[in-house]
């Protein structure tokens, strides 16, 4: 178990067996710590947790994921453990990156990158709203280190690293593959119509 400065608060390892498999399941949580008659520590509040065995995958379909994204990505989620500096480093210059190559959004800081994405038309508030938060959480506006040097390593917040990657991942089905899926899907459907003599379907202009 850690302790930070705020002795209330703590992060710990638990784990539980899978009611399906049965099999060890390893968390690693954060919250307000109480203790017992006996001095045993245990959680009041959980403020948040993740599962860090069995790693899962994170995507099925990591085929539609560029390459140089990709990399980057699971190498932040490798070092999430070990080092929650590190993999916020290299979330953070994964979403500038992704803003800049995918968005065509390059601004002198990530603040105002974020704020041009969130204002772009067509992207689902869910997303929005994730990326958003990131400027919250990370605090960015009052640390210009992390603001304009996104790389570099640093000092994050409570949970960041984390939330970090789950932007990532949401970015990553929005921007390549949800619409790889239906660019697939309307091929087939295509391929449906020509079979029976229809024409194909109209794309919007």
């Amino acid at each position: 178990m850690k302790v930070d400065e705020e002795e209330s608060k703590g992060t710990k390892i638990a784990y539980s067996t899978c009611p399906n498999c049965e099999e060890i399941v390893v968390y690693l949580q954060r919250g307000e710590l109480e203790y017992d008659n006996i001095g045993m520590d245990y959680f009041e509040d959980i403020e948040w947790q993740k599962m860090i065995y069995p790693k899962k995958e994170n995507f099925t379909n990591s085929d539609d994921i560029p390459k140089l994204y990709l990399e980057d990505y699971e190498e932040s989620v490798k070092v999430l453990s070990a080092s929650p500096k590190a993999s916020a480093a290299l979330s953070r210059r994964l979403l500038q990156n992704i803003l800049r190559e995918e968005y065509k959004i390059k601004e002198k800081t990530l603040v105002q990158e974020i704020q041009n994405f969130i204002e772009l038309e067509g992207i689902p508030s869910h997303l929005t709203d994730a990326v958003d938060a990131v400027r919250n959480i990370g605090n960015l506006a009052a640390h210009p280190t992390k603001n304009k040097n996104t790389g570099e390593i640093v000092s994050v917040e409570n949970g960041e690293a984390e939330w970090l990657i789950e932007v990532i991942e949401a970015l990553f089905d929005f921007t390549f593959i949800q619409p790889l899926k239906l660019q697939r899907r309307r091929k087939e459907l295509n391929l449906k119509l020509e079979q029976i003599g229809k024409p194909e379907m109209k794309k919007k202009e």
